[in-house]
């Protein structure tokens, strides 16, 4: 996605207006075009397919007849009810059919998923369909634990609490297929 930058920083002066600041005084002159670049960088998920990098990255023919589980990958994302960040890790297990991901493909693919707005739970559920459309495993399942700067910063004001979200595909989605792969998520198995 490209982001209309002359359009953005406009919005961000308008913004800084709105809440009685003056954005061209000079500590303020250069934000709107440093929030027009963030918005970029945040939002660079926004219409691309997840499942593409997964597809280019998979290796038919592997002879994988257990799970594959990828623990505690760091991503950050908006959540699109405030514009604040959450920030966690997710860990993804599947059970391949024909294929396999490289494993720098499933950090890239959470990357792409995790940059734009949207809420945690969309978040989970979108990583699951693309794990599940470009391998074609046999089971998926997503576990993404993350703090939520909203929940922080407005309203109840509680830091440190985590939100955990899970979205299973296949085989993964039933017993006793999904303990086996959240048996994985913590660490055993």
């Amino acid at each position: 996605m490209t982001v209309d930058r002359e359009r953005a920083e406009r919005a961000v002066a308008e913004f800084l207006r709105a809440v009685g600041e003056d954005p061209d005084r000079p500590a303020l002159a250069r934000t709107p075009g440093r929030v027009a670049q963030l918005g970029a960088e945040l939002f660079a998920g926004v219409g691309v397919d997840p499942a593409v990098e997964l597809t280019a990255s998979a290796v038919a023919d592997v002879a994988a007849d257990g799970p594959v589980a990828f623990r505690g990958v760091p991503f950050r994302s908006t959540c699109e009810h405030h514009l604040l960040p959450f920030t966690g890790t997710v860990s993804l297990v599947y059970l391949p059919g024909a294929t396999v991901a490289g494993l720098g493909a499933l950090v890239r693919t959470v990357e792409t998923v995790a940059a734009r707005p949207q809420v945690q739970e969309r978040f989970t559920d979108e990583l699951a369909d693309a794990l599940d459309r470009a391998l074609g495993p046999r089971g998926v399942l997503v576990v993404a634990e993350a703090e939520h700067a909203c929940v922080a910063l407005r309203g109840p004001r509680i830091a440190g609490a985590a939100v955990v979200t899970m979205a299973a595909r296949g085989g993964y989605a039933v017993e006793p297929g999904r303990a086996e792969a959240l048996a994985l998520v913590r660490g055993g198995g």
